[in-house]
């Protein structure tokens, strides 16, 4: 649909952004100046205690300062109403009593379409409550009451019974002079095969109307009443309203539901999100009978940042919790996550409330687990780590999981929060002989007095990483095809990764465009530290000469460098930092495998661009790159190796 000019100029000027945003959160009156318009509040978008979200209703826009969420009214409404564009003008034109324009007639067609389809829906959603009411829903009855739901309970949620009569429904519609193509189209009957006779999908069934997030029916689901039935839970087919990945039910009443609640509830199915609205865990929606979907993972965030997977407590719910994890790691950001219920063996929240209380469920939600921990139990459940191989291989399926983190600071937390649980498991005190106790105390001591473990890396991480923003700067058509790589590296100075963003962000421009933006955001000498000292004159690329493949080449290694230095580091730090008593073969194990990276000091840096030599790991590296680690690795690297093995026999 097209607006005609001035329209949407006319709708913003009669609407308040503050009313709109107002709906949906709860001002500081302290730091905001109402006379003027200028409000604050925390956050709709993410969670946060703090007032970041600021909305100055003379310009008509919000902006949070902590996820940087910005718009106008019309763009609040679509993120918290889950609707389009067109849907959100005339929500707010409704509002201001604003008259919408004519549509032109295809989209005007379109649309009676679509409000016939939703006339279907909201017909057979009365049906199906008098049925249930009638002398035929008698059966469906005793199975509600046995559940234990009040009738305010089955009121709010529009219970229904589908009775086992073929052609009910579909008689029933014909009567209200409904097109059959049009019942067909809402998928509440379907025709015959051979394109006969038109009948009811659904029959002999309990019926949970499904709503979109403007309370309009969009599908059912209902539960078969016969053990015989092929399918327990039938759900209505994908129609032109219906997307089952895109929607959750009880989308609607659990959004509005959690400004009384803190946390969003996710169950698995209708009865535990209707037994836990009962139990005032209004908040609480649930996937279609399907895995939990991005999709709907992102209907779930637009409405609560840290929602609570409660799914049920058989090894089917642990699974479908374990494969959620896949599909989550890849979308969660600093502030947008999800945490776990772990149900008992053989609950659901169903049975949990009807034989255990309300309080049994909402401590299960007060102890809810992270999606980090999840992740661990899952990777290590059952299985044994008392030999490195076992290690090295939960090192690289924890490794996997968390390189699809895409949140650069989130994926580095997350891997020391890895590495800290892999510490406290592998490395427990035990009981050891004297002479080895002496022997790994000798070798500890060593490691710790070596000049390596007591010297400082930062000008040299800092000289690498110089050199991969100038490559940038030099060479901004590196930026896009790299931008992943560099944004989820871990970098060292707080000073870089500010050059870094606003030199991705200029990877459109040329370099002389962004060597001018860069000194007058920072000042020359930010350039300065990238381009006016020695190692310009040792890398041909970053001087005079210009050879983009040998700056690609050069960006791609130093960026793999770093990872292998950073890697070194670690191994040794946790022995450097580990008592006598914590010096276990996996310790001396670990350090062994990492001294097999070394390489010789022989040509100057100038002649090593051009002649990599390949490390055990498969990483082409410079021989002059790891000069500074020989000394280490000639005093101890024989000496820990071998004590390694004699651990290990």
């Amino acid at each position: 649909m097209s607006l005609p000019p001035g329209f949407l100029e006319e709708l913003r000027s009669r609407v308040s952004v503050t009313q709109v945003v107002g709906r949906k959160v709860s001002w500081d009156l302290k730091k905001s100046n109402q006379n003027k318009g200028d409000m604050w509040a925390p956050c709709p978008f993410h969670q946060e205690k703090t007032a970041s979200f600021h909305v100055d209703d003379q310009k008509g826009f919000y902006y949070c300062f902590g996820c940087h969420a910005k718009g106008d009214a019309i763009s609040f409404v679509k993120e918290t109403e889950n609707v389009n564009f067109i849907e959100a003008v005339q929500i707010l034109a409704k509002e201001a009593g604003l008259q919408m324009p004519e549509q032109d007639p295809q989209a005007k067609e379109k649309s009676s379409y679509r409000d016939e389809l939703f006339k279907i829906m909201d017909l057979s959603v009365r049906f199906y409550q008098r049925s249930l009411n009638s002398a035929q829903g008698a059966k469906a009855r005793d199975y509600i009451n046995s559940r234990k739901l009040t009738s305010a309970t089955i009121d709010n949620f529009e219970l229904g019974f589908a009775s086992n009569n073929r052609t009910e429904l579909f008689d029933y519609l014909k009567d209200k002079n409904i097109l059959e193509e049009h019942i067909i189209d809402t998928g509440m009957c379907i025709r015959s095969d051979d394109g006969g006779a038109v009948y009811d999908r659904f029959r002999d069934r309990i019926m949970y109307p499904i709503r979109d997030s403007r309370d309009r029916c969009i599908a059912f689901g209902g539960r078969a009443m016969s053990q015989n039935a092929r399918a327990k839970y039938l759900n209505s087919p994908e129609t032109k309203l219906f997307d089952k990945g895109k929607s959750l039910y009880n989308f609607s009443a659990a959004r509005s539901a959690l400004n009384k609640q803190s946390s969003l509830i996710v169950a698995e199915g209708y009865m535990d999100v209707i037994a836990l609205a009962q139990a005032n865990f209004k908040a609480s929606v649930a996937p279609l009978g399907t895995a939990i979907t991005k999709d709907q993972l992102a209907l779930i965030w637009r409405i609560s940042p840290n929602p609570v997977i409660a799914l049920d407590g058989d090894r089917a719910g642990i699974n479908a919790a374990y494969r959620l994890i896949d599909v989550a790691l890849p979308l969660i950001e600093t502030g947008k996550t999800i945490k776990f219920v772990l149900m008992p063996e053989g609950y659901d929240p169903d049975d949990l409330i009807q034989e255990r209380g309300r309080d049994a469920m909402q401590n299960l939600v007060d102890d809810a687990i992270s999606l980090g921990d999840l992740l661990w139990k899952r990777e290590t459940e059952g299985l044994s780590f008392d030999n490195p191989d076992a290690r090295a291989a939960l090192d690289k399926k924890l490794d996997q999981a968390i390189s699809n983190v895409r949140d650069r600071q989130l994926k580095y937390h997350y891997q020391q929060y890895f590495k800290d649980l892999k510490w406290g498991a592998f490395n427990k005190k035990t009981v050891k002989k004297s002479s080895d106790l002496n022997n790994i105390t000798s070798t500890g001591n060593a490691i710790k007095s070596s000049f390596i473990a007591n010297s400082d890396k930062k000008n040299f991480i800092s000289f690498k990483e110089g050199v991969i923003l100038a490559i940038l700067v030099k060479y901004p058509n590196l930026i896009e095809t790299n931008k992943e790589k560099l944004t989820t590296m871990d970098w060292n100075s707080k000073d870089h990764v500010s050059l870094l963003d606003e030199i991705i962000n200029m990877g459109h421009l040329g370099y002389k465009e962004i060597t001018e933006n860069l000194e007058k955001k920072f000042g020359d000498k930010a350039l300065g530290k990238l381009f006016k000292q020695s190692y310009v004159n040792i890398i041909p690329c970053l001087g005079t000469k210009n050879d983009p493949q040998q700056a690609e080449l050069i960006l791609l290694d130093e960026i793999k460098k770093l990872e292998i230095q950073r890697g070194l580091d670690a191994e040794l730090q946790e022995v450097v930092n580990s008592s006598a008593e914590e010096l276990d073969e996996t310790a001396f194990w670990r350090l062994g495998q990492a001294t097999q990276v070394r390489l010789s000091s022989n040509k100057s840096e100038k002649d090593d661009l051009n002649n990599f030599e390949t490390a055990p790991n498969g990483v082409k590296l410079n021989r002059e790159e790891k000069s500074q680690f020989d000394a280490l690795l000639e005093e101890i690297s024989q000496d820990t190796f071998n004590k390694s093995k004699n651990h290990e026999n």
